[in-house]
C-alpha cells in the first residue's frame, strides 16, 4: 500500500512538471499562456504516466545514458500513440495531429517529439528523479498519505468534470448537425454564417415565423461554448472531430472572434 501511495504521488508530481513543460513550450511558440492538458487543473497525466513507466523500466540502466535515451523514445512514443488512439476511440476526436511533421506515424507520434521525450527521459532518470525522491522522503509517511489522497480525489473530480464537458460538446455537435439540416430546407448554409447573418437571412422568409424564431434561438444557444469547452478548444488547437469536424472548427473560429 505504501508503494502504491508513493507511486501515485510521483505520477501527480510529474504530471504537474509535464504541464509546466507544455505551458512553457507553447508560450515560447505562441507568446501567450495556455492551460495545456486534458484536465482543468495544472496537470498533464500522460507525462506523469510516461515518467512512471520510464523510471520503472529504465532506472536500473541509469549508468547507460544512450540506452536510457533510446528506450525512453520507445516507451514514451508507445504511450503517446496509445493515448491518442484511446482518446480518439472514446471521444471520436483527434486531440493532436503531427501529420505535417516529418517521420510521423498516423499523426499520433513524430520523430521530433519522440526525440525530445528521449532527452527528457535521460534528464528525468539522471537528475530530476533523485531530487524528487529525496524531497518527498523528508516528509512523514502520514503527511504523504493525506496529501496524496486529497490530490488524487481532486484529480478524479477534475477528470469527471472534463469528461462531462467533452460528452456535452459531442452532443452539441450532433445537435448542430441536425439543426444545419433544418436550415438547409430553407436553402441556408448554417455553417458558413454568423448569428447576425443567420437572423437577417431567416427574416427574408415570411412564412413559419414561430419555426424561424425557434430555430434561431437553438442556433444561438448551441453555438455558444461554456468555459470548460472553450478551455479544451484552446488547449488543443489542432483538435479534429471524426464526424463533425467542420462544425467543431466553426465553434473554434467563433470563440476566437469573441
Amino acid at each position: 500500500m505504501e508503494n502504491i501511495i508513493y507511486n501515485i504521488l510521483y505520477i501527480i508530481i510529474y504530471s504537474f512538471l509535464g504541464w509546466c513543460c507544455e505551458v512553457i513550450y507553447c508560450y515560447i511558440i505562441d507568446h501567450k499562456f495556455t492551460n495545456r492538458g486534458f484536465l482543468n487543473g495544472p496537470l498533464c497525466p500522460v507525462y506523469g504516466f510516461g515518467a512512471f513507466f520510464v523510471l520503472t523500466f529504465l532506472d536500473m540502466y541509469k549508468s547507460n545514458v544512450i540506452l536510457v535515451f533510446i528506450l525512453g523514445i520507445i516507451i514514451t512514443s508507445v504511450l503517446e500513440y496509445i493515448t491518442s488512439f484511446l482518446l480518439e476511440a472514446i471521444f471520436h476526436t483527434k486531440w493532436w495531429d503531427y501529420s505535417k511533421h516529418k517521420f510521423n506515424i498516423h499523426g499520433r507520434v513524430c520523430l521530433l517529439n519522440s526525440t525530445l521525450f528521449g532527452i527528457l527521459s535521460v534528464i528525468l532518470v539522471e537528475f530530476i528523479n533523485p531530487i524528487i525522491v529525496d524531497f518527498v522522503s523528508k516528509f512523514p509517511e502520514k503527511i504523504v498519505f493525506i496529501v496524496t489522497i486529497i490530490l488524487a480525489a481532486l484529480i478524479v473530480i477534475d477528470f469527471v468534470v472534463t469528461v462531462q464537458a467533452m460528452i456535452k460538446l459531442n452532443s452539441k455537435l450532433h445537435n448542430l448537425q441536425d439543426l444545419s439540416k433544418e436550415f438547409e430546407e430553407f436553402g441556408i448554409s448554417f455553417i458558413d454564417k454568423t448569428e447576425k447573418e443567420l437572423e437577417l437571412t431567416m427574416n427574408k422568409f415570411k412564412r413559419e415565423a414561430n419555426l424561424k424564431e425557434e430555430m434561431l434561438n437553438r442556433a444561438k444557444s448551441l453555438r455558444r461554448n461554456n468555459i470548460l469547452q472553450r478551455r479544451l478548444l484552446k488547449a488543443f488547437p489542432n483538435m479534429k472531430h471524426k464526424r463533425y469536424n467542420e462544425l467543431l472548427q466553426k465553434l473554434r473560429k467563433e470563440d476566437k472572434l469573441k
